[in-house]
Parts: structure tokens; C-alpha cells; sequence
């Protein structure tokens, strides 16, 4: 079972990095992110109110509270990378990281992965270095004038930046969200996504009034971002289910395989392509968290 939710987990999760990453290249990414969360929030709240209205123990709300700060450092960076770089890169490399941060944390409260998982580690590392590498290196050698290049080599530094960013962050966030009890319901979900809604609305506030303007947004935006926020809301309910019924060490890994449809979406729909050298890399980080997952 707890595979299966995994599964699921990658499923509803990646499908809403696409949405997000869609959302974000039509207004500011603080936009998105408190939107978002504020919209969780709400059918969580609904959901809370009718199965479960007893407040879980003050230890748990505070690691939705831990929860909810990496969550929103970390959904900035991938929702950021994902509105300017690539879907096929950010994603995979982001994932790879979060696999490794949930192995290593699994070790540490005593879980013994096997050799084969251990294997999966390596690959993924390697996969990220080799996405790195290419996404800063390879169009600068396609006979740009210097000045490109380098504006080329400066994006795709920041790409990589930003992915490296969002997989540690989300990875501790995964590491919050297993260590709550099992009494504690989807009460750190809540918790999580009110702290992170808040902490991205001051934001957003803050640059309203140094703008002088509020975001408008137009009823597809909202429907981008309310289908965002139910796929993600979705994924992290059945992530932290996942967690109770079988190893972190195991699970996270499943987890992160959410690049699968992130990349699937994008390819499908904005036609998103990657060079030889992101394709091996692609699947070096596919092949390592498959081996993560059987160990």
C-alpha cells in the first residue's frame, strides 16, 4: 500500500509542478505560491472540520509549522525554476536531491537501506551533476557570441540554483511531515499550508505597496492555480499517509519519481525537448530512484 500511495503521490504532485510552472509564467511566483496555499488551506479546513476537529498534540502542529517554512522556500525555487528554466531539468534534478535528503534521513532514525538503494544514491547524485553540467554548458558551445553565452551560461546557473534549492528544502519539508504522529491526522498539512500562505502573503503585500499595484488575475489564472493547489494539497494528504504505512527510506524515494509526469505534461503540451546530454542524465536520475525504491 504504501507504494501504491507513492505512486500516487508522484502522480498528483507532478502534475502540479506542470500547473505551477504554467501559472507562474503568466503572474509573479509569489502570487501563485500564497494563492495556492490559502486555497489548500480551505479545503483542508473543510475536510478537517467534518472528519477530524480535535487539534492534534502542540509537538505536531509545530512541525507542520517547520513544515510549512520549507515548504514555502522550497515551492518558491521550484515553482520559480520551473517558470524560467526548463520543466525537463528543474524537475528531475530537484527530485533526485529530495530522494537523497529522505535516504539519508531514513538512515539516521535507523533504517538500514540495501546495497541496491544505496546504488540508486549515486545514480542520482551523478544525474544531477551531469543535468548541471549540460544545462550550463551546452548551448554556450552553439556559436553564440560571447555576450550570449554568457547570459545562456547565467540562466542556466541560476536553473540549476534554484533546483538544488527547491529538492533540499522540500526534502526536509518530506522529513517534518514523517515525523509527526500518526494521531496527528492531516493536521500538519494545515498547519504547513497556513504558515507558508502567510509568510507568502506578507511578501506579496510588501511588493504590492512598493509597486503601487495588485496582481490581476483572470479567471483562467484562477483556475490554474486552484487546480495547483487541490493536485498539491492532494499529494502531500496522501505523502504523509504514505509515510505512516511504510519506510521513509522507501517511500520518499517512490515520491519523488513525480518528474515522470511533470516532464510527460510538458513534453505533451509545451513541447519541451532535451538535448542527448540531459537525456542521459533524465535517466541516470530515473534509473537511481527506481534502485532507491527496490532497496
Amino acid at each position: 500500500m504504501a507504494l501504491l500511495l507513492g505512486v500516487l503521490v508522484a502522480a498528483s504532485i507532478g502534475s502540479a509542478d506542470f500547473l505551477s510552472g504554467l501559472a507562474a509564467r503568466r503572474m509573479r511566483t509569489s502570487v501563485v505560491v500564497t494563492l495556492s496555499q490559502l486555497w489548500g488551506l480551505a479545503v483542508l479546513g473543510v475536510f478537517l472540520a467534518i472528519t477530524d476537529r480535535t487539534l492534534p498534540p502542540v509537538r505536531d502542529q509545530w512541525l507542520g509549522v517547520f513544515a510549512g517554512l520549507g515548504l514555502v522556500a522550497g515551492i518558491c525555487c521550484l515553482v520559480r525554476g520551473l517558470a524560467i528554466g526548463r520543466m525537463s531539468v528543474v524537475a528531475p534534478a530537484a527530485a533526485a536531491i529530495g530522494a537523497a535528503v529522505g535516504v539519508v534521513y531514513g538512515f539516521i532514525i535507523g533504517e538500514r537501506p540495501g546495497t541496491i538503494a544505496v546504488i540508486g544514491v549515486v545514480l542520482a547524485i551523478a544525474a544531477v551533476v551531469l543535468i548541471a553540467r549540460v544545462a550550463e554548458h551546452h548551448e554556450a558551445d552553439v556559436g553564440a557570441s560571447p555576450a550570449h553565452a554568457r547570459r545562456i551560461v547565467a540562466s542556466r546557473s541560476q536553473e540549476v540554483v534554484l533546483a538544488v534549492g527547491a529538492g533540499l528544502t522540500l526534502g526536509v519539508t518530506q522529513i517534518f511531515f514523517a515525523a509527526a504522529s500518526d494521531d496527528a491526522g492531516m493536521w500538519p498539512v494545515a498547519t504547513s499550508r497556513l504558515t507558508a500562505g502567510v509568510l507568502a502573503g506578507i511578501f506579496v503585500l510588501s511588493r504590492v505597496r512598493s509597486d503601487g499595484a495588485p496582481e490581476r488575475l483572470t479567471a483562467g489564472d484562477a483556475r490554474l492555480v486552484a487546480s495547483y493547489a487541490l493536485l498539491d494539497t492532494l499529494g502531500t494528504c496522501l505523502l504523509i499517509e504514505a509515510f505512516r504505512q511504510g519506510l521513509v527510506s522507501l517511500v520518499a524515494p517512490v515520491a519523488a519519481l513525480f518528474p515522470a509526469a511533470t516532464v510527460l505534461w510538458a513534453r505533451l503540451i509545451l513541447h519541451d525537448r532535451m538535448n542527448r546530454g540531459q537525456l542521459v542524465g533524465f535517466g541516470l536520475a530515473a534509473a537511481g530512484l527506481v534502485l532507491i525504491g527496490l532497496g
